[in-house]
């Protein structure tokens, strides 16, 4: 995982892109009480938030366009073909 600052609120997370369909978020106390949309939401058990941020998944999309962050599989999902 690699660490990532969000470019709103400053709440520094790990995160691990695995392709640009997926990526994983390790949030700690610290970036939660940072960040607006998690913070007090009182979503989920402890330590995990269920929903997520709209500034921080913009700040992982920039951080991954610019190489900031590594996409594991940066091939695209094909798409299927329905066959009629």
């Amino acid at each position: 995982m690699q660490p990532l600052q969000c470019a709103e609120c400053g709440a520094r997370v790990l995160v691990q892109k695995n392709s640009w369909e997926h990526t994983s978020v390790q949030w700690d106390d610290l970036a939660r009480g940072r960040c607006h949309q998690i913070a007090g939401s009182g979503d989920g058990r402890p330590g995990s938030p269920r929903k997520g941020c709209d500034a921080l998944t913009t700040s992982i999309v920039r951080a991954a366009e610019r190489g900031d962050i590594t996409v594991r599989d940066p091939d695209p999902v094909p798409t299927p073909v329905v066959v009629p």
